[in-house]
């Protein structure tokens, strides 16, 4: 009886406890207006109803890269209405997608290859202000291969596999250094990923109908769980996951330090030689095809630009060493580079960085309009030179 009043007892508390927790959950998002908001799914099943028309949601490699299985996709869905992400304003953003499944309109021609994450991709804004889109003003046609959450060495894999579709004369990699080599850290072990670098002959010959078949066969595989995907759609439209107080208490409590995995791979030797090896895979690719190759070095999240707390500072030192250590390297390859960090260390403040980043619900997320722009016009005077 003892032990049953006890478990009574805990039981009521916790109740209380997720209550209290599930007010301040409403509130945090009520006072950044984003109470009971639509989700990805809702705008899935409202607009595919509306256009009478399939759509499909964004995928990224890295979600089947600790995955066993006999084809990686390095893309999502081919020839489709795909719907990227949901912008500052809870607005769905949709592209379609070419014969590959990367975010390139039919009129995008091949002479210059963008390579890179969700930045090259076009998180999070109109397809009018990404990447490619914006080389149009300067009178560049210009494809890209980006994907979200893309590490150096699926990128490395996504160019070598479809190079040839493409037949660009140049190709610009954009580097993330703020996640790219955690990224890289959880590539590293993909034995598919491993023979794309090891291997000069090797690819999955994904542009081949019967791998277009198992391709799309795997995506609807991972997408395919209707029922889970609704409890999580009903879960966050209500705020019963209580994601914002997590993030709250992650910021508060949560302590980066040497230990985290998030440090550990900052200060891996393994990691840093893997790094260099696929920027040398790169070079040596675009030489034997004669291709010009370029890199920009994306700037790191404004939190990381501006560090107030011992553990950003830490985390910016970090994260510079490794950007100095590319640099080196690429310098002694004689690969251009322009560094978008220092740009804006030295064009931008604290106070005003916000027209280069978005900020969504208090946390830093990809470029503005603007920042992109801005990109834009220093790649072209990079590639111009």
């Amino acid at each position: 009886m003892k032990y049953y009043n006890f478990i009574k007892i805990i039981f009521f508390n916790l109740v209380l406890l997720y209550f209290f927790l599930y007010i301040l959950e409403l509130f945090i998002n009520f006072n950044n207006n984003k109470i009971f908001q639509k989700t990805r799914l809702y705008y899935l099943n409202k607009d595919s109803k509306k256009l009478d028309e399939k759509i499909y949601l964004n995928f990224g490699a890295y979600k089947l890269i600790d995955k066993k299985g006999d084809i990686l996709p390095l893309s999502g869905y081919e020839n489709a209405k795909i719907l990227l992400c949901l912008d500052e304003n809870n607005n769905p953003v949709y592209f379609n997608s070419d014969i590959n499944g990367f975010n390139n309109s039919e009129s995008d021609k091949k002479n210059i290859l963008l390579i890179g994450d969700s930045y090259v991709q076009g998180m999070c804004v109109n397809n009018k202000n990404n990447l490619n889109e914006q080389f149009k003003k300067f009178n560049l046609n210009t494809s890209s291969l980006g994907v979200g959450g893309n590490g150096p060495l699926l990128e490395f894999a996504t160019f070598k596999e479809y190079k040839l579709d493409f037949n660009p004369k140049s190709i610009v990699l954009f580097i993330t250094p703020d996640n790219d080599f955690y990224d890289l850290s959880n590539e590293k072990n993909n034995k598919i990923l491993k023979n794309y670098l090891n291997d000069d002959n090797f690819k999955q010959n994904l542009s081949t109908e019967q791998n277009r078949k198992r391709k799309i066969e795997i995506l609807d595989g991972y997408f395919g769980n209707k029922t889970n995907r609704l409890w999580n759609d009903f879960f966050t439209v209500y705020h019963f996951n209580l994601k914002q107080v997590g993030n709250l208490i992650e910021d508060l409590f949560k302590k980066k330090n040497l230990s985290n995995d998030e440090y550990l791979y900052l200060q891996s030797q393994e990691i840093d030689e893997l790094f260099i090896k696929i920027l040398d895979r790169f070079v040596e690719e675009t030489k034997k095809d004669n291709i010009n190759f370029y890199v920009i070095f994306n700037s790191v999240t404004p939190d990381i630009l501006y560090p107030k707390t011992l553990d950003q500072k830490k985390f910016n030192k970090l994260v510079n060493n490794k950007v100095i250590l590319i640099k080196s390297h690429l310098k002694k390859q004689n690969v251009n580079f322009f560094d978008f960090n220092n740009y804006l260390i030295t064009n931008y403040s604290e106070k005003n960085i916000s027209e280069i980043f978005k900020n969504i619900n208090n946390r830093w997320d990809h470029y503005t309009n603007k920042g992109f722009s801005i990109l834009t016009k220093e790649t072209f005077a990079l590639i111009k030179n």
